[in-house]
């Protein structure tokens, strides 16, 4: 159970470090059958040291503009994830949610891509908002506005977004008191597999960066989509 763990914290770890998010894609289905109880706090803990250290590997190309108004969409997509999840199912939404990015991600194969303007990061980050809430994955809709942007400014813009949001969501599973020692324990247990995995990935990212880079962000944005139509439709 524990290298299965291990294995799987690394491999999230190489993937985020490489394209700029899909942690999540491989964290929440794996944690969701072997160790439920860590899902989303235990994820979230780990979350938190590895975007920071991504933000800060690749400071200098974060896009400050865009991630002040992404961050906005996503206070505002959060608790608009939350009001929804109120009022509607939460396998409803998620189902909604995963239609869309994969709509996202099939016009994005036959459209140019388009600059990232403060309204396209507004937008993106809304979305990111109530993706993450409603399906715990969130990094899609970023992903998908800097898909055409160079590999240091998307993974450390969406890095330092991340950060925000992760402190975000931690802050409200904290004040509902749904994060315990257990979640901290076993975030520091993983965090070894983590680094292993950012280190992969430093060397992998320079080999995705230009021609490879917007087919791997299409590519696992469509299996974000994917995986947020499955859990809902279980």
């Amino acid at each position: 159970m524990i290298l299965v763990s291990l294995v799987a914290v690394m491999l999230g770890a190489v993937i985020q470090g490489s394209i700029g998010f899909g942690f999540a894609l491989v964290a929440v289905p794996t944690f969701t059958l072997l160790l439920p109880d860590v899902v989303p706090a235990g994820l979230l803990l780990i979350a938190v040291p590895m975007t920071v250290a991504m933000a800060a590997r690749e400071h200098s190309s974060i896009d400050v503009h865009c991630l002040f108004y992404s961050t906005l969409g996503r206070i505002a997509g959060t608790l608009a994830g939350v009001a929804l999840l109120a009022i509607v199912q939460a396998d409803s939404l998620a189902v909604l949610v995963g239609v869309m990015i994969v709509i996202g991600v099939t016009l994005s194969l036959f459209a140019a891509p388009t600059e990232v303007l403060w309204g396209t990061g507004l937008v993106a980050g809304f979305a990111s908002g109530v993706m993450s809430t409603t399906a715990a994955i969130g990094g899609a809709p970023m992903a998908l506005a800097y898909q055409a942007r160079p590999g240091t400014e998307l993974r450390s813009t969406l890095s330092a977004s991340f950060v925000l949001g992760t402190l975000m969501s931690l802050a409200a599973l904290a004040l509902s008191g749904r994060v315990d020692g257990d979640h901290v324990i076993f975030a520091l247990e993983m965090i070894p597999a983590m680094l292993a995995g950012l280190l992969v990935s430093r060397y992998l990212k320079r080999w995705l960066d230009g021609r490879w880079l917007r087919p791997a962000v299409l590519c696992f944005a469509g299996m974000a989509g994917v995986l947020a139509i499955a859990q809902g439709v279980r």
